[in-house]
């Protein structure tokens, strides 16, 4: 049984006046949902969470160059450039899985560099 004991609310009053908003991962395996800055755009793989966003820099990225969903990452070697592999649709827009298949590397210009 609980006691009549008063509970304590401190408001912490801070100078920082961004509100900050809710993104779901654009990583169809994680969905995850955490806060960005609302003065943050998303680049181009959209927004991804930090734990999505740390894979980027050791896996290739597959992704829908239709509705830009990232489908997948696959393990890179530490000598191997990173790229992103593209698929015309997937099954979250209007392709099916056997689309998701179908895979081609999308390079970047100033990789050839």
């Amino acid at each position: 049984m609980l006691s009549n004991q008063k509970f304590r609310e401190r408001v912490i009053a801070t100078k920082d006046t961004v509100k900050w908003h809710f993104a779901k991962c654009n990583n169809s395996k994680c969905n995850a949902i955490f806060l960005v800055n609302p003065d943050e755009t998303p680049g181009e793989l959209g927004f991804i969470c930090p734990d999505c966003s740390a894979k980027t820099t050791t896996s290739h990225i597959v992704q829908c160059s239709s509705c830009r969903t990232i489908l997948n990452f696959v393990r890179a070697t530490p000598s191997e450039e990173k790229v992103v592999f593209s698929v015309p649709k997937c099954s979250h827009c209007v392709g099916t899985i056997e689309d998701e298949w179908e895979i081609e590397p999308l390079y970047q210009p100033d990789s050839y560099i």
